[in-house]
């Protein structure tokens, strides 16, 4: 190699040559140094969405696949409260109630605040004759979303078959100020 002033080139090739110091080097490509492994749970977590989409895409046409990717999902994630819900559901579709109705109190565990989970919860419930429970999960999805009709629907047609028409005609009215001009 033969060095002129800054410039550096092979004698055989007349191939110019970069002349990077060590510590020049490192210092430019540290930046695309790998970044070091994930922890498991967030691996795992990432996975877990990966196939949760996966089965939502599979719902219409393969339910039977889709409900197998929401339990793969829910391995790698038992927390996955979305996963749980639309298992659930397809469940509940299929006939399953009660199993659906634990996948909906699970979905709460993680996230009590889902409305939809105890919505849904309510209806597997109430297909289960338990209207006690029922009405409490259709309170629970309220509180969570005050503006959500289809609860206060159901929960006025309990209240009714339970005999307390104050609370079933609060709830109705409810409904029907939400759904006006639907």
């Amino acid at each position: 190699m033969i060095r002129e002033g800054s410039t550096l080139w092979r004698s055989e090739s007349g191939q110019g040559v970069i002349d990077f110091a060590p510590e020049q080097l490192a210092n430019r490509t540290l930046p695309f140094a790998r970044k070091p492994a994930e922890p498991a749970a967030s691996r795992s977590e990432r996975e877990a969405e990966d196939w949760y989409e996966l089965a939502c895409e599979l719902e219409a046409a393969t339910p039977d696949q889709a409900r197998n990717a929401y339990l793969r999902a829910l391995e790698l994630d038992p927390g996955h409260a979305a996963a749980r819900v639309n298992l659930g559901r397809l469940l509940h579709e299929g006939g399953h109630p009660l199993a659906a109705a634990n996948h909906y109190r699970l979905a709460l565990a993680a996230r009590p605040d889902d409305a939809i989970a105890a919505f849904n919860l309510g209806v597997a419930l109430e297909d289960l004759d338990r209207t006690t429970d029922a009405i409490a999960a259709y309170e629970q999805a309220l509180a969570a979303d005050p503006a959500a009709a289809d609860a206060h629907y159901n929960i006025a047609g309990l209240y009714e078959k339970e005999g307390q028409a104050a609370a079933a005609i609060r709830h109705l009215k409810a409904y029907r100020k939400l759904t006006q001009g639907r």
